[in-house]
This record gives C-alpha cells, structure tokens and sequence, in this order.
C-alpha cells in the first residue's frame, strides 16, 4: 500500500492551524499581561531552535515517526515504553482541548445544549476525516487556512474602524522588568502552543512529499504563527486593558463583541466562534492522528484506521471527566505546561538527540571509520 502524501503548503496549513488553534482565543502567558505579546516574541526564538532537533530526526529517519527512532536509538527495551507513554500523552491532550472547546461554545452560544452533545458531535467529525487519511485532511486543511486568514482580516478591520483600540493600554511594555515576561515566554508560551506542536508534527513529517523542504516550511510557519499570535494578544490587551484581559476567559470573543459601527453592525460574535471551532477541530484531530500513528506503529498494525474510531471514543470519555469546572480545567493546564508537557516536548527529544550525537561519535559505525582511515 502507498504511502500517503502531503505538500510543504498543506504541512505549513497544518502547522498554523494547529499552534493558533485555541492559543487565539484564550489568554496565554498571564505572568505580566500587559506584554504578553512581547512573550510570544521571545517564545518564537526557542521555538525555531527546538524545531531543529526535530527537522534533525527527520532528515536522519525520513520514514520514522518519533516511536520508529525512539526504539533505533535508545533500543528496544528503553525506546518501546518511553514510545508507549506518549499515547496517553496525545490522548489526554486532545481530551483536554476538547473539553476547551465545548466549554466556549457552552458558554458563549450553546447555553442549553449539554456539553456532550457539543463533544460528540465535534469528535464524529473528527474521526470521520482522519479515517478518510492524512492527505484528505491536508487538504481540508489548506481550505480552512484561507478561511482562517479572511476571518482574521475582517475581524481585525472592524475593530480598527471601531475606534476601540487604545495603544496606551500597552504601555509600559517592561514596568516590572523583563523576569515576568520572560517566565510567561518560558516555559507557558514555549510550551503552549510551540513545543507541543512539534512533538505532534513527528508523525506527519514522514507523510512529506519534499523532504528537503521540511525545515523552510516549518520555519516559515512558526514564524507566521508567532506573528499572528503577537498581533492577535497585542490588539486584546490594546481593546480591554490587562486587568479585563487577564479576567476575560476568552479575551478574543470580549474584544469582538465591543465591535459597533453606527449602532448597524453589531454583535459578529460568530468571527471568534468559527475562530474556534476552526482551531479546536484541528488541533484535536493532530493529537489524535499522533495517537493513532504511534499506536500503530507500536503495536505492528497495519491499517491504522481501524485505530481512529476507539481514539475518538477514548478522547470524548475523557474529555468529559478531565475536569469538573473551568477553574480546575485552568489549574490542571498550569500544572501540565510548567511539570508535564516539558518533558514530553523538550526533554525526550533532547535526550534522544544527545544519545544519538553520542552514538554516531562513538558507536560501532565511527570506529569503523576510524579503523578504515588508519589502514590507508
């Protein structure tokens, strides 16, 4: 069976969608509200250099997902159950985007439809386009980056010709000085949305047509995600001020409701919720396409599709008892991003980059090497 095949343009799609996915609608840093833009800034700098570790495996193991080079270079023994960990890893993190997701929706729109209902009916779309393959939901993804960028852009003018933007809101941009900004830059916003992108996207390089461009294409859309980012939080802050930023849960959907042209054109609420539900539905089907592939890949089935629908059944169960409430929800993401999702999204990877350097110096291969010059 042929393997199935993405262009550089739909990786770049699929990238964007995934780290704006929620990051564009909920508050992200919150060390120092007022500059949290800049933290997305500073963020995007170790973003770019984590990725390399990546683009690094790839190129080395073009076909490998990360449970393939985890088992080559740690072993069998070693690589199999650090490989194993990340499913529930990929799970419970669709789960919780899911649970994101259905709570916004809940709360801005659906207030008498029960979240389940909300959850079901997202997950079946899901499940139905990852059976349909990774090529169809490339595909699917280059649309919706489109549609992404008109919403944004019509979003964006409306509030500019509101005349609600108060750049001063910005300012002082480092009146406490640069340590809080820099701890909402690391490990929050490295971490969200950056590194666990990353980790996901293991499992799709190997589905790139164009290897060579991998890295440029990745680069490209961290860098174009991180902008947006900037942009998105700085006219936030700059419509709300950081004190009702920091209380809004979802500061875009705020921002967007003080939208009044000429008491006309008002209430356009529905920017932000297709915003979202744009970003949710990607994001949840990547971690749980990351799931299956390592699933598969792990326990030698062959038609991994046949993986997508217990997935799917597993990420609404969970979704559904992760937390009892947003606030627990909120306390659960901030314990998960500063103890957990470090070592799932830095760490192994550091660590298996480190074994390998240490292997190719001075494993078997390179003293072959040795052996053959000293012979000449």
């Amino acid at each position: 069976m042929e393997k199935e095949r993405i262009s550089p343009g739909q990786l770049f799609a699929l990238m964007v969608l995934f780290t704006t996915g929620i990051s564009l609608v909920y508050p992200i840093g919150i060390s120092w509200i007022r500059s949290v833009w800049l933290s997305v800034l500073i963020a995007l700098f170790g973003a770019v250099v984590l990725f390399q570790v990546i683009v690094y495996f790839h190129c080395k193991y073009p076909d490998m997902t990360l449970s393939g080079y985890s088992r080559k270079i740690l072993g069998k023994y070693i690589g199999w159950p650090i490989s194993l960990l990340y499913i529930p890893y990929f799970i419970h993190t669709a789960a919780r985007n899911l649970r994101d997701g259905g709570d916004l929706l809940v709360t801005a729109l659906y207030d008498q439809t029960p979240l389940l209902i909300i959850n079901t009916i997202m997950i079946i779309a899901v499940v139905y386009v990852l059976y349909k393959g990774i090529e169809v939901f490339a595909r699917i993804a280059e649309i919706y980056l489109l549609i992404l960028i008109v919403l944004g852009v019509l979003g964006n003018l409306l509030v500019l010709f509101s005349g609600i933007i108060d750049v001063k809101n910005l300012l002082p941009i480092v009146e406490k000085g640069w340590r809080p900004i820099l701890h909402s830059a690391y490990p929050k916003i490295f971490i969200f949305p950056f590194a666990e992108m990353f980790i996901c996207f293991t499992t799709i390089l190997p589905h790139l047509n164009k290897s060579k461009l991998g890295k440029r294409t990745g680069v490209m859309a961290i860098i174009f995600s991180g902008l947006l980012l900037t942009f998105t939080h700085a006219v936030e802050i700059s419509v709300l001020g950081s004190n009702m930023y920091s209380r809004s849960t979802f500061p875009l959907l705020v921002t967007i409701s003080k939208v009044n042209e000429a008491d006309f054109l008002q209430r356009v609420d529905a920017i932000v919720i297709l915003t979202l539900i744009i970003g949710v539905f990607f994001k949840i089907a990547i971690f749980s396409y990351a799931a299956v592939s390592v699933s598969a890949d792990l326990f030698k089935i062959l038609n991994q599709e046949k993986l997508v629908l217990p997935i799917g059944i597993v990420v609404l169960y969970i979704s559904m008892i992760v937390t009892s409430n947003w606030t627990e929800q909120v306390q659960q993401g901030t314990f998960l991003i500063t103890f957990v999702y470090p070592l799932f999204c830095v760490v192994i990877p550091v660590l298996l980059l480190v074994v390998d350097l240490i292997r190719k110096q001075f494993g078997p291969q390179h003293a072959s090497i040795n052996a053959d010059e000293k012979s000449k």
